[in-house]
């Protein structure tokens, strides 16, 4: 028996805040805001960025959720198509910060011992699409597997304000924007299986039939070397509380982590001896990465405490570290203001247990490092300020760990749809699947600990080179530790095929990415000599027909002055209409009118020279042309919105 749980609606979405051989999986996205004209149907104008050809900003969305899915696709093993519905919403937020995303599966599954496939566990709930790969079937043919939502309203007023999210494929991300790219990829994971189902408030199981099953991510965690399908609903009440002591054990994830994890990153005070020793701490999102040439010396305490108004002792901070605490206003202003009464870096100490970073739109630069300690180390600097000092450096053994595994984020206050189902704070280098993006973060190239959890979990891993088409490209989809190479050369052949006019202009756009994959060392000589082996004349031309935009529909006839009427069609899709024009034509009328919505034209002569048109409000847009070449020629209509209802006449005289 195959029992099944609706998951999404009733229980979370996290957020940031003997079997066939499987093949790569296939994610298909679902626009759910077509017909709004928001989020993936906005019209806005955008300038194409970083390696995104989008013309408008529901578009670069669009190229953004795609590469994504096929970054997951390259290396996860899967017969069955995964479907994820996105949209875009106003979300939790305010001023400085918010919720950028939330994503969850549609439903879940589990498996009975009568039932069981290669590779699964009976009675444990599985995510609708790992079960699906799992059963090689799909278990829910008539539903989508993963919801995805992100935050509509940011740098709007009062969510965020000074951002905006960067549409880019290259993390070239200007200050002050946000990795959009990072934020769909961490989502997505959500809904392949990175999350717990565990009610954390009560420590139950999710239940389903006649009882209640544990889920394979709980499966493979640990609090204080006892797994957290052994402890008591009370027990994992009180674990998901405790900071530092909640692990994911999977060998994959435990294996891996030492490729994909240095030393942590530490405060270590050198005076007075009541309080030497390291501090961890949180690198703040603006401002220059704090270093020991940057941040070293001498501490004191800004006043007023909070420094969210102008810094009183300007003299005592100035060319020293200013102890700063959380609170009252935003992290930008108060390093503004520590930079402004000359203080050389600035310490923040939390005023709460559960952890953030640090974050915020500066209103002018932050020339100064600005780190957080917690709540309670903050307090001991603050109780020892007397000679206060300290620098920054790296600490003993392995960033985020501990006997069990990785660190999984367990802050000492439950922060729904971010507890349990992230990995910690502590991870050094940052991780893709932290509770809060960091600037750092480079998942276009380097996804870190989580395709390790997903094997773990039971995800078939493809970590062969990758192809384009048949083409061996020498490169590794996916290599331990979680960099991504392989995967990121077929998304961008991707959609580099499918915005070119034509295979010339794919070819000479494919062939000058690999030329910055070696610029940057990101791949081998040999694997640069493999891959360009790839890019021959003949390869890419069989690859821009399979990539490539599919062929434009045949044209529809018209009639000498008979218009077509009701004429319907989406935002940004295109109908092409022809009308043969005689020899000795003395006008020509190609033109749109009534109906409803709005419609752009352009019009190609019998040579393929095109009359550019420009667009009126509406749907009235005519064409007019006197003594017009005999021939074949073409009218087409773009839907600059949705349209319907509308008329479409060709017309020439004698």
């Amino acid at each position: 028996m195959i029992r099944r749980g609706l998951l999404y609606s009733a229980l979370l979405a996290a957020g940031l805040f003997g079997a066939m051989s499987a093949s790569a999986a296939e994610i298909k996205i679902v626009n759910q805001d077509i017909g709004t004209g928001q989020g993936l149907d906005d019209h806005t104008p955008a300038t194409p960025v970083g390696g995104n050809p989008g013309t408008t900003f529901g578009q670069q969305a669009l190229n953004v959720f795609q590469f994504a899915a096929d970054i997951h696709g390259a290396y996860l093993k899967s017969n069955i198509t995964i479907v994820n519905n996105a949209t875009f919403e106003p979300l939790e937020c305010d001023a400085t910060g918010g919720v950028l995303g939330s994503s969850g599966p549609l439903e879940v599954f589990t498996f009975d011992p009568t039932s069981l496939p290669a590779g699964a566990k009976a009675n444990i709930w599985y995510t609708v699409a790992e079960a699906n790969s799992l059963a090689n079937q799909d278990l829910s043919p008539a539903e989508a597997d993963i919801q995805s939502q992100f935050n509509g309203a940011l740098g709007q007023p009062g969510c965020i304000e000074g951002s905006k999210w960067y549409m880019g494929l290259d993390h070239q991300v200007p200050a002050g924007q946000i990795d959009f790219l990072n934020v769909v990829l961490h989502e997505m994971s959500h809904g392949l299986g990175f999350l717990d189902l565990t009610d954390l408030s009560t420590g139950e199981d999710f239940p389903g039939g006649p009882g209640s099953f544990p889920n394979i991510y709980g499966f493979f965690v640990k609090h204080n070397g006892t797994l957290w399908d052994d402890l008591t609903p009370a027990q994992r009440v009180t674990a998901a509380l405790d900071d530092g002591h909640l692990a994911f054990s999977g060998a994959t994830v435990i294996a891996e982590a030492p490729l994909a994890l240095g030393q942590p990153d530490v405060y270590r005070v050198t005076a007075p001896a009541a309080a030497a020793g390291d501090y961890l701490y949180a690198q703040a999102s603006f401002g220059p990465t704090a270093t020991a040439a940057n941040f070293s010396g001498a501490v004191v305490q800004a006043t007023p405490n909070d420094g969210c108004a102008a810094i009183t002792n300007a003299s005592a901070i100035a060319g020293k570290t200013a102890l700063i605490d959380r609170g009252t206003c935003d992290f930008a202003t108060k390093a503004l203001n520590a930079q402004a009464a000359g203080a050389s870096a600035v310490l923040l100490a939390n005023n709460q247990p559960a952890a953030v970073t640090p974050g915020g739109t500066p209103t002018s630069p932050v020339n100064i490092p600005v780190i957080l300690v917690s709540q309670t180390d903050g307090n001991t600097l603050k109780a020892n300020l007397a000679g206060l000092t300290g620098t920054v450096g790296k600490g003993t053994g392995l960033s985020g760990t501990n006997a069990d595994g990785v660190l999984i984020y367990a802050p000492a206050v439950l922060s729904p749809g971010s507890s349990f189902s992230h990995y910690d704070t502590r991870l050094t280098p940052n991780a893709i699947m932290e509770y809060a993006i960091s600037q750092d973060l480079r998942g276009e190239i380097d996804l870190d600990l989580g395709p390790a959890l997903f094997q773990d979990i039971g995800w078939g891993i493809d970590r062969s080179n990758q192809l384009l088409l048949t083409c061996d490209t020498g490169i590794p989809k996916l290599v331990p530790g979680g960099m991504i190479i392989g995967a990121n050369v077929i998304a961008n052949a991707k959609i580099l095929a499918a915005n070119a006019a034509d295979v010339g202009t794919y070819r000479a756009g494919v062939r000058a990415y690999e030329a910055q994959l070696a610029a940057a060392g990101l791949i081998t000589a040999g694997q640069a000599s493999s891959l360009n082996a790839c890019l021959s004349d003949a390869e890419t031309a069989k690859q821009y027909a399979a990539f490539g935009p599919p062929p434009a529909p045949p044209a529809i006839v018209l009639a000498n002055n008979i218009a077509l009427n009701n004429q319907k069609g989406a935002a940004s899709a295109t109908t092409a209409y022809q009308l043969t024009v005689p020899a000795n034509a003395k006008t020509l009328t190609l033109r749109t009118y009534g109906g409803s919505g709005d419609v752009s034209i352009s019009v190609t002569d019998p040579k393929g020279v095109v009359k550019a048109q420009p667009n009126r409000p509406g749907n009235s847009e005519p064409f007019t042309a006197t003594k017009p070449a005999a021939g074949v020629w073409t009218l087409t209509v773009k839907g600059e919105k949705a349209y319907s209802g509308v008329s479409v006449l060709g017309a020439y005289t004698l």
